[in-house]
């Protein structure tokens, strides 16, 4: 029997990534939570830059397009770490972005400053009440 020179991996990947999550008083059954960044880049390679970002998804995607600030603050990212995802999950709103390998994994200040503002508009959204049709 010869050996396999390249054998397939198992078990445990070297994969990282970290959630953040705004807790809610109750489920959230709805998408109007639902969020994707769609970075705006000007470059290519190990000089891509973000430029801006626009938001895809529900009503805080709307609400996170929107605000200035957070795009200002997400400019400063790099384009890996500007690919953040928003979605409701049981008992509150989970905020990630990519998978990373032990190399690459961090949070910086400027990524968190940006989930923290992200977190802030959940949480205003969260307290205000339900519009009426």
């Amino acid at each position: 029997m010869t050996q396999d020179l390249n054998p397939m991996p198992w078990g445990a990947q070297d994969r990282f990534q970290a959630h953040f999550i705004v807790k809610t008083e109750h489920d959230l059954p709805d998408e109007s939570f639902l969020a994707k960044s769609n970075p705006q880049t000007k470059g290519h390679f190990a000089t891509k830059k973000v430029t801006g970002v626009k938001w895809s998804g529900g009503e805080l995607a709307d609400t996170l397009s929107s605000d200035n600030e957070l795009s200002t603050l997400m400019t400063r990212l790099s384009y890996k770490d500007a690919e953040i995802f928003v979605e409701p999950t049981n008992g509150g709103v989970r905020i990630h972005g990519g998978w990373k390998d032990r190399y690459e994994f961090s949070i910086t200040k400027e990524l968190f400053a940006v989930y923290d503002r992200i977190a802030y508009h959940i949480k205003s959204k969260l307290r205000s009440p339900p519009v009426q049709s």
